[in-house]
């Protein structure tokens, strides 16, 4: 019988796939010899059948802090009977999204410099005749000694009473009588800006004319009904020298023309017959400063029978001061007084966003605290929709970074209501 001849190549690939067999990572094995022969290569199989693509991870989704149907209007609008903000045209409540986002959270709007007397009366006097005026339904006073009346421009106004009416939105006046945004020729001879400063006669009645013109325009219009409190005046005791006290001279705590000014607003809305159903307000800045003397001043305003129903604390705060604790205490001796409260242009600038929401958090839990306490507390207004619509926009103030954009400032506000006891109405 012929032996068969086994070939070099063969049995070195039969040493090979035995080698194989017993596993690559034996660090005891023989160092591979070197082939004899060049094997041909062999084609990549093509796949038969399509792969599945691979899917991506679902992001984790981070829940909020509250339901998306929690918001100011259903929290603080139920507790206090105005929620508002304010708005920096009349026009804005034009866009349907806008009124949507106002409505979501408030019940009540401000206008930010509409309503101001440099707006309805311009940089520079149109003066027209007594009798022109009386035709527009001015209100000129028996003690009127100008033969001119400045032209006033109620343009916003009107819009925003009826897009306010339309939306059931309430509106804030804001404001009649201020140092500031005032023109100065309203306070000159002949209403001239290079004549001398007038009289204290003249300004009273000059005054006078102001208020009951306005506020007689506002509740002749069918939509008036939507305003509810007035800023019949504003920054009295803070103001720097100006021309009302260059006028009347410095009052300290017995100003004569605050008193008119609220005894006017006082006499229109009995005219009209609703006195009890709207609120005349005296609002100042660091009134957490000021307290003493801004309550002597509200007695002088009263002394002779209650015309000024609430002290309206601006509210323009830091993280860094007043403490909360400060502007609690503050509240609560306003509160002391019989008059109501009213927190009319509230933000809180601030260096970092924790800082702020523990800071809106303390604030708003100490305000429903004395609320919970039968405090009349009748109003909080925010003074911008967002951080992008704020006067002091570079610091952050707001709740929400811009319209409908919550910071956690927002939450830590609702979790302030809860924590202070009160239910979330559906």
């Amino acid at each position: 019988m012929r032996k068969k001849l086994i070939s070099v190549f063969a049995l070195f690939a039969l040493t090979t796939s035995l080698f194989a067999a017993c596993g690559s990572d034996n660090t005891d094995a023989a160092p591979t010899p070197e082939a004899t022969a060049t094997v041909a290569p062999t084609a990549t199989p093509e796949p038969t059948a399509t792969p599945e693509p691979t899917v991506a991870p679902k992001p984790t989704v981070t829940p909020l802090p509250f339901d998306k149907n929690v918001t100011l209007m259903n929290t603080y609008g139920t507790v206090f009977e105005n929620s508002g903000v304010c708005i920096a045209q009349a026009k804005n409540l034009e866009n349907v999204y806008t009124v949507k986002l106002v409505k979501k959270h408030y019940n009540s709007i401000s206008l930010e410099n509409e309503m101001k007397p440099d707006a309805i009366m311009g940089g520079s006097p149109t003066l027209i005749t007594i009798d022109e005026a009386k035709a527009l339904g001015y209100v000129i006073p028996e003690n009127y000694k100008d033969t001119m009346v400045p032209k006033l421009n109620f343009t916003a106004t009107d819009l925003a009473m009826k897009l306010c009416s339309e939306n059931d939105l309430k509106l804030r006046f804001h404001t009649l009588v201020w140092h500031s945004q005032t023109p100065d020729w309203f306070f000159r001879t002949d209403y001239s800006a290079n004549n001398d400063l007038t009289t204290t006669d003249v300004m009273d009645a000059r005054m006078e004319f102001y208020i009951r013109s306005i506020m007689k325009h506002v509740y002749d219009s069918e939509y008036g009904d939507c305003v509810y409190t007035w800023d019949v005046v504003n920054e009295y005791w803070n103001a720097t020298p100006n021309n009302w006290i260059a006028i009347y001279g410095q009052q300290n705590h017995t100003p004569s023309f605050v008193k008119l000014a609220f005894q006017i607003a006082d006499d229109v809305l009995r005219e009209y017959n609703i006195r009890e159903k709207v609120t005349l307000v005296f609002n100042d800045f660091n009134t957490y400063m000021n307290s003493q003397h801004l309550v002597a001043i509200m007695e002088f305003i009263n002394s002779d029978g209650k015309i000024c129903d609430a002290f309206g604390m601006q509210a323009h705060l830091d993280t860094g001061y007043p403490s909360t604790d400060l502007f609690k205490n503050t509240v609560k001796k306003f509160l002391d007084t019989g008059c109501e409260v009213q927190i009319t242009e509230l933000d809180v600038t601030c260096n970092n966003d924790t800082t702020q929401a523990n800071y809106y958090y303390n604030l708003m839990k100490g305000i429903l605290e004395l609320k919970k306490e039968g405090g009349n507390i009748s109003a909080i207004t925010y003074w911008g929709m967002g951080d992008d619509h704020s006067w002091r926009g570079d610091r952050t103030p707001l709740l929400f970074s811009m319209p409908g954009i919550a910071k956690p400032a927002y939450y830590k506000v609702l979790q302030a209501y809860v924590d202070a006891g009160y239910t979330i109405q559906e």
